[in-house]
């Protein structure tokens, strides 16, 4: 019964090892390309934000799930019409959220939301500006708040 404990503890020893010392062969640049990579492929694949989908297409993909989730886009399509998907890269909470906002403000023509989004980009600008980053590094950025 021992022998079969160290042979197992050894075992997991060697599989522990060989996978510490598998990694000791990626340099930071190794690592740092691959996560390019992938995000290139995924930019490939999904948009920042996609088009307006009818949210029969959501239901379409889920008609074989859980019976649940099915009643709960049901909901949804009582008061929803569309959706738009999203690439999930750890912003997509962010970007959704401010691109649902900002699509609502055009939408409706708040004129009053409009002025106090604009007054607060360019306070954005300023305080970048005084922190010391130059205008051109994030001119771009701006410049589609503009339009």
């Amino acid at each position: 019964m021992q022998d079969q404990e160290r042979d197992v503890a050894d075992a997991e020893k060697e599989t522990l090892t060989f996978e510490t010392d598998d990694w000791k062969k990626y340099r930071d640049d190794d690592i740092m390309q691959q996560h390019s990579a992938i995000q290139a492929e995924q930019a490939v694949k999904v948009p920042f934000v996609g088009d307006k989908e009818p949210l029969s297409s959501l239901e379409a993909e889920y008609h074989l799930g859980n019976s649940i989730v099915l009643k709960k886009i049901k909901v949804l399509s009582e008061q929803y019409a569309a959706i738009r998907r999203t690439r999930g890269d750890g912003n997509c909470f962010f970007r959704s959220f401010m691109f649902g906002y900002l699509e609502h403000i055009l939408d409706s023509q708040d004129h009053n939301e409009i002025h106090h989004i604009k007054a607060n980009i360019e306070e954005c600008k300023k305080t970048l500006q005084s922190l010391g980053y130059a205008e051109f590094t994030f001119e771009d950025f701006f410049a589609g708040f503009d339009q």
